[in-house]
């Protein structure tokens, strides 16, 4: 199991819910508005960049970061600190 951070930004139409559904079909933890975390079979960031890019339009930006080490972060929605404790 690996764990990931992913950042997104929908250009144009902005249609969100099948990126948004695709996340929380892996269970993924929204942190803040387009970031999520998320841990998945996979330890490599591309091979689940190229899985999340089915669920997003060609002009649409998507960034894909391996977590190696205990994130911090500040005012993360509901349920961030937990989802760090339960894998850190």
């Amino acid at each position: 199991m690996a764990y990931f951070a992913v950042s997104y930004q929908l250009n144009k139409d902005k249609d969100y819910k099948p990126l948004w559904d695709e996340l929380e079909r892996l269970d993924a933890h929204k942190v803040m508005r387009s970031f999520w975390f998320l841990d998945v079979d996979t330890d490599s960031a591309v091979d689940l960049r190229n899985h999340l890019v089915n669920f997003i339009d060609g002009d649409d930006a998507v960034a894909v970061v391996k977590i190696v080490t205990k994130p911090e972060h500040r005012m993360g929605y509901k349920g961030t600190n937990k989802w760090i404790n339960d894998r850190f």
